[in-house]
Formats: structure tokens, C-alpha cells, sequence
């Protein structure tokens, strides 16, 4: 089953945001804008990785941040 990808974009490894802040908060964009629908899986961990060219831990980590927000669940 192919889950919604978030569209690629550009990770600024420099900036003020960390990596998990940065991927966490365009998640939370396109949850809050309707472009996930509820109930919508999110791309898997590894998927979710490759496609942003980061770690899975920093995938990961900025799921959990999305469930602490409640904007997702387990």
C-alpha cells in the first residue's frame, strides 16, 4: 500500500531549525492546510528518510514531535 510522500524540499542544514524541526513543522503545515487527510498514513520512517535524504532517527524524531502536538497518532 503506497502512502502519501511529502512533497521533497530543501532541509536548510544550517539554519536555526534543527532537522527534526524543519521536517516536523512541513508535516505540520501540510496536516494543517488539509493536504493529509485524517486518519492519512504518514510515509514510512525509512521512506520518509530516503526521500529527504536525512536519518530515519531524524524521521523519528520529528514524528514523535508531531505526536506530542497531537497532530498525529501511533
Amino acid at each position: 500500500m503506497n502512502h502519501p510522500r511529502p512533497p521533497p524540499f530543501e532541509l536548510h542544514r544550517s539554519g536555526t531549525l534543527t532537522l527534526v524541526e524543519q521536517l516536523a513543522a512541513h508535516l505540520a503545515g501540510r496536516i494543517q492546510a488539509g493536504a493529509l487527510a485524517p486518519g492519512a498514513r504518514l510515509a514510512s520512517v525509512r521512506e520518509a528518510a530516503l526521500h529527504q535524504g536525512v536519518s530515519p532517527s531524524t524521521v523519528v524524531a520529528a514524528y514523535d514531535l508531531l505526536q506530542a502536538q497531537g497532530l498525529v497518532e501511533a
